[in-house]
Order: C-alpha cells, then sequence, then structure tokens
C-alpha cells in the first residue's frame, strides 16, 4: 500500500511601514470602496468588492485581469479592528492556475508606531513553493498601492 504525501505547508511573509494611521490604513483594508481602489493593479479591474465585516462574515472579490475573470472569496476568522484580520482565502478561478487551489490562511497585523503603520501580512497554506511565490509578488504590488492610497489623506475625505 503506497504512503499518502506529505501536504506541503509553504507560507509567506510580507511587511511594510505606511505613513498614515492604524485606523485610516485598516479602513483602507477593509472599506469595498476604498480597497477597490487599490487591490487591482495596472490595466486590472476590481468590478466586485463585497465585505461582510464580522467573525464567520464572508467576502467576495472579482474581476478582470487581460481579459480573463478572476474571483476569489473567503470567511473572516477573527476581526479586531484596528488591529488585525484572520481570513481564509480560496481562488474561485484564478487565471494564472485555471483552478480553484483550495483554502490558504491569510493573517494582517496593524501595527501602530506612532504616525506609521506596519503592515504584517502572513499567508499561510500553499500546496507549493510556485504558488507561494506567486502570490508574494502580488501582495507586495498590493501593499505598494496601499500605501499610496493610505497616504494620501485626501482619499478619507
Amino acid at each position: 500500500m503506497p504512503t499518502p504525501q506529505a501536504t506541503v505547508q509553504e507560507e509567506l511573509k510580507v511587511s511594510r511601514t505606511i505613513r498614515a494611521s492604524r485606523q485610516r490604513v485598516f479602513r483602507a483594508w477593509t472599506e469595498p470602496e476604498l480597497m477597490m481602489r487599490w487591490f487591482a493593479e495596472g490595466d486590472e479591474e476590481m468590478r466586485v468588492c463585497r465585505i461582510d465585516l464580522r467573525q464567520g462574515g464572508q467576502y467576495l472579490f472579482e474581476g478582470n485581469k487581460g481579459g480573463k475573470t478572476w474571483s476569489v472569496r473567503g470567511e473572516y476568522l477573527e476581526v479586531r479592528p484596528p488591529e488585525k484580520l484572520v481570513y481564509t482565502w480560496t481562488w474561485n478561478n484564478d487565471p494564472a492556475h485555471g483552478e480553484p487551489t483550495g483554502d490558504t490562511l491569510v493573517t494582517i497585523d496593524f501595527i501602530e508606531r506612532g504616525e506609521e503603520t506596519d503592515v504584517v501580512l502572513t499567508h499561510e497554506r500553499f500546496a507549493t513553493a510556485k504558488a507561494r511565490d506567486e502570490h508574494a509578488q502580488g501582495w507586495k504590488g498590493c501593499l505598494d498601492r496601499l500605501s499610496k492610497l493610505a497616504e494620501n489623506v485626501e482619499a478619507f475625505s
């Protein structure tokens, strides 16, 4: 009888210091109208951003990249405004992989540092190192765009 293969449990961690209050950064991550302004990159379009921000609440993000539709959903496991979010991350259809890839787990810590906020994002339970590395690139771009939005005071008026 063959021995079952062990599941790879790859993890990534990215962080960014943003020159904005923790409350502002948390709002940018959790309010749909703000999130739609930074989550998608370049010519990518985010068309749907539904957020039920409570433990057990669901979210759904949908968009278009290069003519292909993408969709990701999940459930909030922990919501502690403005300091922490923990949620599942499941691709319904990822244009890079073509099929759902299973649940992964995202933890975001918003750490107040005076007038700045350290955002520490941990994404774990990847099946492969390749999937982890692709997500690392995506998250770094997201944090770059989040930083630009959160540091723009006018974006929050």
